[in-house]
């Protein structure tokens, strides 16, 4: 359904970070965080106070490791293949079993080059071989942006526990307070098999429950996994460059985000989540193959298909769904518009890469730079 492939492609990176650095830890060659749950007991009183470009492009890049310019990169096709149905966008003749995800280049007036990636927030080893095909294009940038820098977040306990302290429940109630019994139960054991040690958070509140439940279907019903999320290994490699990361969000915006809805949008993500155990990692497998591909159209529709929920739903259920969306993908793509916008003009190349949801359909990056009048070209990498 839309609501979960919305954590997975526009998403909030910062869900996985918090929840491994406070509850689980990492081994990896990154900054290590804390291990150290933030407290989660109440407060004394005393102490809560333009026109897009119709021609697909194909760039050959270079075999070396290193890649020194822009020049490197040679057009070597063009072909008018735009469609009415998604006007301005290019679809690239698909290969066999192919690894290529969606890669756009915008240019300014000026000649000013930003690439846009659409990434996704897990995988498996398939996302290495990603990063060694992308590596040659990111490489002749001048700098990565991401929506946010989770390596160094994870390094960052002051700015981890101002974030995670908004959710603490401060008047002394407990999750358990606002969900059915039977379905707490269901989610606390699910959170037990997922070893995201539940008793910990029980007095966060319902929007960090419903994350942690979300988190813990992925560990415990998929083999794809967050730590080989394309954008940390991006970012891991852009510090093996000495390559600037810019963040064009940050942690404090996407958690202030992640707990600003209706608690009933929260119980039915979390009664949905538990209710696709037998189909949950089928669905992140075949969304993982489609992003893969490349293959714009087929991918597209995935996110943003007609059929984009499924279930019987209440008016008010609905309406709560689509708030959560439009907060989630359509109003944040503007902001995310603003910073491209502004990375161009500073004359720097930039490859932009935040979740792939962002770049879809007529209020997606792709579509909102072309109106706002730069050259927008799907490239082959």
């Amino acid at each position: 359904m839309k609501k979960r492939i919305s954590f997975i492609l526009a998403a909030i990176l910062i869900l996985f970070a918090a929840l491994t650095a406070v509850s689980c830890g990492r081994e990896s060659g990154k900054p290590e965080a804390s291990s150290e749950v933030v407290s989660a007991e109440a407060p004394s009183a005393e102490e809560s106070s333009g026109e897009e470009s119709s021609e697909t492009v194909s760039v050959e890049v270079p075999s070396t490791e290193e890649s020194s310019s822009e020049d490197d990169f040679e057009e070597v096709s063009a072909e008018d293949s735009s469609t009415e149905e998604n006007p301005g966008t290019i679809v690239t003749p698909p290969e066999e079993n192919p690894i290529s995800p969606l890669m756009w280049r915008v240019t300014d007036a000026d000649g000013h080059k930003l690439y846009l990636f659409g990434t996704i927030h897990v995988g498996d080893e398939r996302n290495d071989t990603v990063l060694e095909k992308i590596v040659p294009v990111l490489d002749a940038c001048d700098a990565l942006a991401v929506e946010f820098d989770v390596v160094a977040y994870e390094s960052n306990l002051e700015q981890m526990v101002k974030d995670l302290m908004q959710y603490v429940l401060l008047d002394g109630s407990v999750v358990s307070d606002y969900l059915p019994e039977d379905l707490y139960q269901r989610s606390y054991e699910l959170l037990e098999q997922a070893k995201l040690t539940p008793a910990a958070f029980t007095h966060y509140n319902l929007a960090w429950w419903a994350q942690m439940v979300e988190s813990g279907m992925m560990v415990v019903y998929s083999d794809l996994k967050a730590e080989k999320a394309m954008d940390s290994l991006l970012i891991g490699h852009a510090y093996e460059k000495g390559m600037p990361v810019l963040e064009v969000e940050s942690s404090s915006f996407q958690m202030g985000l992640l707990n600003g809805f209706d608690n009933e949008l929260y119980r039915l993500q979390i009664e949905e989540a538990l209710e696709s155990a037998d189909i949950y990692g089928s669905e992140l497998n075949q969304l993982y193959s489609l992003w893969l591909s490349g293959d714009r159209e087929a991918f597209w529709t995935s996110i943003y298909g007609a059929e984009q929920y499924t279930g019987d739903y209440s008016e008010e259920q609905l309406a709560l769904l689509e708030e959560y969306n439009r907060q989630l993908l359509d109003e944040r793509n503007i902001g995310m518009r603003d910073r491209a916008i502004e990375y161009l003009a500073s004359g720097d190349t930039v490859f932009f890469a935040v979740g792939s949801a962002h770049m879809a359909n007529d209020l997606g990056l792709v579509q909102l730079l072309s109106e706002a009048g730069y050259t927008v070209e799907e490239i082959s990498y």
